[in-house]
């Protein structure tokens, strides 16, 4: 399937999070002081790999005509010495390092620059293997897959590991050997709504990634961050993401069903799964109620027919028909409240839009010994479960979660316009 299996370099392939002095010193420097001084901050700290010599040469049997590169930020001279020392009997097919691209990561020149040199005409044939959030980007905005190997991750994440996160990742490993598993099948270790559209079997595990969600700083107490579970990505219109957006079943599923009343069996499956492996408590006790971010007034009730049609699921089930119900009214909008896609509310509009606007419409049908779930279409801000969170625990919920059909993937460098 891949003709390209493209590694990030730096705790990735190999641990060097140490060596960020000497990695920046080396940019257009092959000059033997600085290869000497390289050579000897390597030599203090051992083990160093993180992918065995073994484990790449497994990687190549299981895939024979797959290539594999290094796409790297760091200098080449200090890209080409480590990966001597570190796997002195590899063979790479390609080396992009910081030098070879006018941009590199988190832009995806350097992966379009592996494909030039190799012959390769399609970026989905590449998989990325990174670490953090500009490989991430890096794939997505070339077209590529992207699995992000959390193998080097500290013990508590840093800012870039937990927007890694919020990009949601084709795959994620905890183990490098993990890798020949998703090569083989891919399709697998997508998010769980993105598996089902794909028709692929049953992946390790039952992927719902929670992401923090956070009210803007100006905005009043709580401030905690309310994780919100997704079942994939919709890419949006931007050009940084446009490559990935192209063929994205998802995307696409989202963009045919803005004005639908009935839609894909698969939604459905995908929130029977989530009840499952956030709820199991529900196969022999417990009660679950199900709501929706609720239409504006004078807009047709989507979600609310959605809602409608996860309850004629929910009563064929077996394990679900005694413990969960909908309640599509449990939550309102008031009069006024303007649409944050159609009005192109930035941020904090979108914050206040809601705030000032969403309520608990039916507060007599909260019970504090249930739980509740609410769903949204996609999340971009998060503005809509932040608030109907809120809002049901000051009514007297105390167990309340989040689902988005998807995670909205906008523009990936904001901070670079």
């Amino acid at each position: 399937m891949f003709e390209l299996c493209l590694f990030d370099l730096d705790d990735t392939l190999v641990k060097t999070s140490d060596l960020d002095e000497v990695r920046r010193a080396g940019k257009n420097d092959n000059s033997a002081e600085y290869l000497a001084r390289l050579t000897a901050a390597l030599g203090k700290v051992s083990p160093r790999l993180i992918y065995s010599e073994s484990l790449l040469d497994e990687i190549r049997a299981a895939n024979p005509g797959m290539r594999l590169g290094v796409f790297t930020r760091s200098p080449r001279s200090y890209a080409s010495l480590v990966l001597r020392q570190a796997y002195p009997n590899t063979q790479w097919d390609v080396l992009v390092a910081y030098e070879d691209v006018e941009w590199t990561k988190p832009r995806g020149h350097g992966v379009h620059a592996a494909m030039k040199q190799l012959k390769i005409g399609d970026p989905a044939r590449v998989l990325l293997v990174g670490d953090n959030d500009a490989d991430v980007c890096a794939a997505y905005h070339a077209g590529s897959p992207i699995v992000v190997d959390k193998s080097a991750w500290p013990g508590s994440n840093t800012r870039d590991h937990w927007a890694a996160l919020g990009h949601v990742p084709d795959a994620f490993i905890t183990r490098p050997r993990d890798l020949l598993d998703v090569l083989a099948s891919p399709e697998r270790h997508l998010p769980e709504l993105e598996r089902l559209l794909a028709g692929a079997p049953a992946g390790p595990t039952v992927r719902f990634d929670e992401i923090g969600h956070f009210k803007p700083w100006e905005f009043e107490e709580p401030r905690g961050p309310v994780r919100i579970a997704v079942g994939g990505r919709s890419f949006s219109n931007h050009a940084s993401v446009s490559r990935r957006r192209a063929g994205h079943a998802l995307s696409a599923s989202i963009e045919d069903n803005k004005e639908s009343s009935q839609f894909p069996e698969e939604w459905v499956d995908a929130v029977l799964a989530f009840f499952q492996k956030r709820y199991p408590m529900l196969l022999w006790a417990g009660k679950l109620v199900v709501t929706v971010i609720p239409h504006r007034p004078g807009r047709e009730p989507r979600l609310e027919n959605f809602l409608g049609q996860l309850a004629e699921a929910v009563s064929r089930s077996r394990r679900f028909a005694r413990s969960v119900t909908v309640e599509p009214k449990l939550l309102a909008f008031k009069d006024g409240v303007r649409s944050q896609h159609g009005d192109k509310l930035g941020q904090t509009e979108r914050f206040r839009n809601v705030r000032d606007h969403l309520h608990v419409s039916r507060p007599d049908l909260i019970d504090n010994k249930a739980h509740y779930l609410v769903i949204d279409d996609v999340t971009t801000t998060g503005a809509s479960l932040i608030y109907a969170d809120e809002y049901l625990r000051a009514a007297g919920a105390r167990n309340v979660a989040c689902l988005s059909i998807a995670k909205n993937v906008g523009e990936l460098f904001w901070s670079e316009k």
